[in-house]
């Protein structure tokens, strides 16, 4: 609670395989985690009163982030390199703190998606760390990521912030461009190690 303060071939292949599971599994979100304790990577903006990254409201590592604009609503954005029609798995670990005198409201919390609303909460109850998940679809090649809050009496805590690609939940995947090169690549360099094996060429 806060006051207010082996061979050439196979291994170009396994090397190949290993890069596309990089970019496919590479987190878009910089200081998600707010270890840097500060704000690095983020953008405030509205009513930062009361708001900071401290040991306290860390929900793994060693900090996180408190919000507790009074009045007025304040928060942090972050604009994201995506793909347009590419889905993306955005989680994050979101807490309601309650004052001294067990009092949370009032209070609001939103979190939005290339400029969208995704879920807001408001007036809601004291409660510990949550993990929320989302699977939201990106339009273009960039897209805004914000979290906007108030909360009069206490604070909201944020942690462990990170945004993956996702498989479309209708099924199947849109891969990265980069990614479909290096799937490519993988598949050139399979059917050439196939054929040399069947020459009988040792690689």
């Amino acid at each position: 609670m806060h006051t207010r303060t082996p061979k050439l071939l196979t291994r170009y292949f396994a090397l190949a395989l290993g890069l596309i599971g990089t970019f496919a599994n590479a987190a878009l979100v910089s200081n998600g985690d707010f270890e840097t304790g500060d704000f690095s990577g983020w953008t405030q903006f509205g009513d930062p009163s009361n708001t900071a990254v401290d040991t306290v409201a860390a929900q793994f590592g060693a900090y996180g982030a408190y919000f507790g604009s009074v009045g007025d609503t304040g928060g942090i954005k972050q604009t994201l390199t995506t793909s347009a029609n590419q889905f993306y798995t955005v989680k994050f670990w979101l807490m309601s703190e309650a004052d001294v005198n067990n009092t949370s409201i009032p209070n609001s919390f939103d979190i939005s998606w290339g400029g969208n609303s995704v879920t807001s909460l408001v007036d809601a109850s004291a409660f510990g760390y949550s993990q929320y998940t989302f699977t939201l679809q990106a339009t273009s090649v960039s897209t805004d990521l914000s979290f906007t809050f108030q909360n009069d009496p206490a604070f909201w805590d944020l942690d462990s912030v990170s945004v993956t690609e996702s498989a479309n939940p209708d099924g199947g995947t849109v891969p990265e461009p980069g990614s479909l090169a290096l799937v490519g690549l993988a598949g050139a360099l399979a059917g050439l190690l196939q054929r040399r094996r069947a020459a009988g060429i040792d690689v």
